[in-house]
């Protein structure tokens, strides 16, 4: 439970948070993280659906995501992606595992200094690549924080197939349930798992999971990618409405099936593949 402060609740949120992973013939081809946008405060009828989850590095190809308190996962992911930005890390000839522990000690080391009586449990997590094209290897990390268990780190193993790897938050069983079904009508494809996930947030199953659907990705070449997000007939990037005057034309843009669509208009694109719903 959130705990009163002299201001109001400190902020608070559980939420939906997914990792999964597109595989081709050649192995892992794609590696997504996928949040809601909702922050909750005190009860869920308290709440806000524009907040930002996910973050990419503009220079590198990080990810990172969280879930849980707001507060301090969301200020110090903003650094981190400031110090990437600017070149400051990570550091010479550092490898993907090496860069992740630097981030990990710098999370400890900073929550170290954060006022006890407003700590909440949290999780973050940080996905990059190693290498480019086929000979690139992607990696993803799970950090936790609680009061009872205090710090947890962990790699998370890739599947060999696409399917979902994991899903945090106070929607992961909706987000779990809602995917089981996609599988069993449309066998282990990427798609699904990201139309489950607009489905869970749909359903409205969860308080503490609404707004639009986040979605940040790593290709086998190239830099992180922020997706602009197409649904209910408007465009969102990290959780906010972009207005018609916007420059879309730079991003990458897919709707709730997964379908690659044209940001302006926001139908499918010229040779896009159509992803038609399994059922209705």
């Amino acid at each position: 439970m959130p705990r009163r402060e002299p201001g109001g609740y400190i902020g608070t949120e559980m939420s939906s948070l997914i990792a999964w992973v597109a595989v081709d013939s050649r192995g892992p081809a794609s590696l997504y993280l996928a949040s809601d946008s909702r922050i909750t405060w005190g009860s869920p009828n308290t709440y806000w659906d524009q907040g930002k989850k996910l973050f990419t590095s503009s220079l590198t190809p990080d990810l990172f995501g969280y879930c849980g308190d707001v507060l301090f996962p969301s200020l110090f992911l903003s650094q981190i992606d400031s110090l990437l930005t600017n070149r400051l890390l990570p550091g010479k000839d550092t490898t993907p595992a090496d860069g992740h522990e630097v981030l990990r000690k710098m999370a400890e080391q900073s929550f170290a200094a954060y006022p006890a009586v407003n700590r909440a449990a949290f999780t973050l997590l940080h996905a990059t690549r190693e290498g480019q094209g086929m000979v690139s290897r992607f990696r993803l990390w799970r950090t936790d924080w609680s009061a009872a268990r205090g710090w947890t780190d962990s790699e998370i193993e890739l599947p060999s197939e696409s399917v979902l790897m994991l899903a945090a938050g106070s929607g992961a069983s909706v987000v779990t349930r809602q995917d089981d079904e996609w599988r069993r009508r449309l066998g282990r494809t990427s798609r699904s798992v990201f139309s489950a996930f607009c489905d869970a947030l749909a359903s409205r199953e969860d308080p503490n999971t609404g707004g639009a659907p986040q979605l940040v990705g790593l290709y086998r070449t190239g830099g992180a990618r922020l997706f602009g997000i197409a649904s209910s007939g408007a465009r969102y990037i990290c959780g906010i409405a972009i207005p018609e005057s916007a420059i879309v034309e730079g991003s990458e843009w897919r709707n709730e099936l997964f379908e690659r669509v044209d940001g302006r208009s926001l139908t499918l694109l010229p040779g896009a593949q159509r992803q038609p719903r399994p059922w209705r």
